[in-house]
């Protein structure tokens, strides 16, 4: 029983970034924080010995009396960072874990939403979507999508296998580290959405940024590995060994734990609406169809084939040739081809091809639109 809780334990710490406060109560291990846009209390509640086996959301308003519990299919929530909304861990009875389902939660109106959410730049003209997923031929790819929020259009900005970090600065630019192939060191960039240009800041590896004084701290590709800040404005860097200013002080005073004598049978049992985020439509003749998202990647648009196999009855046929490598063969009424390299590609664990690839396929004739509204 000790190491089951301790695989809990740490898939509860793998699912759940860090929290205003985590501890034992009544059984349960419990993390959560509070939710500054919607007033609630978020309690994640996960086994934390053999006497309970379930695991639930709590939701409480200070001010008031009353707890909600979340429909046991939504496991936790985790605290958002720029994001608008919790995101949410949702396992739902008889149905396999799809990790290209991203759900969040969104508290005020109760509604759960399945699709990816994007960090908006300050002007709210771009908005980042980081995925990261396994690639068909082994390795983990890192990958960055960039939303042009005015016209709906997405594009891959950015792909790599080596860890990098961001952040959105005051300009609606972007403050970039990664690995440089050409350097053989982590790099510091700024990048421009509207220019699509890196431009060097600095050698060294990301640790923080401060948007208030727009300053970041870094350590240096250095042994002594040395702290330093940069004001970006000026571009002066000074050593620096004081860096607890760059860390928000965890505060655990805000959010006591749930009552010992909180009967969680008898709470009331929430179910959100469950909405679909599509950023996508394709009109093929006279139908339309929802797509959750189109992107371009090396200059060439990608469509979500899936979408469009049940409505229009597109057949694929997956051959494992070995053990990294797929054959895809699509079809669609007589017309039968197996995909080339350059006409598909696996994202985010999903199938998606060229627009050439339907129209070899003998498609009526589509247009592809971004919705905005």
């Amino acid at each position: 029983m000790i190491l089951k809780r301790l695989l809990l334990i740490v898939l509860m710490v793998m699912l759940i970034p860090v929290a205003a406060f985590a501890a034992d109560w009544n059984d349960y291990w419990v993390s959560g924080w509070h939710d500054e846009i919607s007033g609630y209390d978020v309690y994640n509640l996960s086994p934390g010995n053999e006497k309970v086996t379930e695991q639930m959301v709590l939701l409480h308003q200070p001010d008031q009396e009353e707890w909600l519990c979340l429909e046991e299919s939504i496991q936790s929530l985790w605290q958002p960072e720029d994001h608008s909304f919790p995101g949410a861990w949702v396992r739902e009875k008889g149905k396999r874990f799809n990790p290209y389902e991203s759900f969040s939660y969104e508290l005020l109106n109760n509604r759960l939403i399945l699709g990816k959410q994007y960090e908006i730049s300050p002007d709210e003209k771009w908005g980042i979507q980081y995925n990261s997923y396994d690639a068909d031929r082994g390795g983990r790819i890192k990958s960055y999508l960039l939303k042009n929020m005015e016209d709906g259009s997405i594009t891959e900005w950015f792909e790599t296998n080596q860890s990098t970090w961001y952040y959105w600065l005051q300009d609606s630019t972007v403050l970039f580290c990664t690995f440089s192939t050409d350097e053989k060191q982590n790099v510091i960039y700024i990048f421009d959405p509207e220019t699509k240009k890196f431009e060097k800041l600095v050698s060294g590896s990301l640790r923080a940024y401060d948007r208030d004084r727009n300053k970041i701290l870094f350590v240096k590709n250095e042994p002594t590995r040395k702290s330093w800040v940069m004001d970006i404005s000026t571009g002066i860097e000074v050593q620096e060994d004081n860096v607890d200013s760059f860390y928000p002080s965890s505060d655990t005073a805000k959010m006591p734990l749930p009552p010992l004598d909180l009967d969680l049978d008898s709470l009331k049992v929430t179910t959100p609406e469950r909405v679909t985020q599509y950023e996508h439509e394709i009109q093929i003749g006279e139908e339309t169809i929802n797509l959750p998202f189109v992107f371009k990647k090396d200059n060439r648009e990608y469509i979500p084939l899936r979408p469009l196999m049940d409505p229009l009855g597109i057949k694929v046929n997956i051959r494992q040739l070995d053990y990294q490598t797929r054959e895809y063969q699509v079809s669609y009424q007589e017309n039968k081809f197996t995909l080339s390299g350059d006409e598909f590609i696996n994202y985010r664990w999903q199938l998606f091809v060229t627009p050439d690839v339907l129209k070899k396929l003998g498609l009526p004739e589509f247009t592809v639109r971004a919705l905005t509204d």
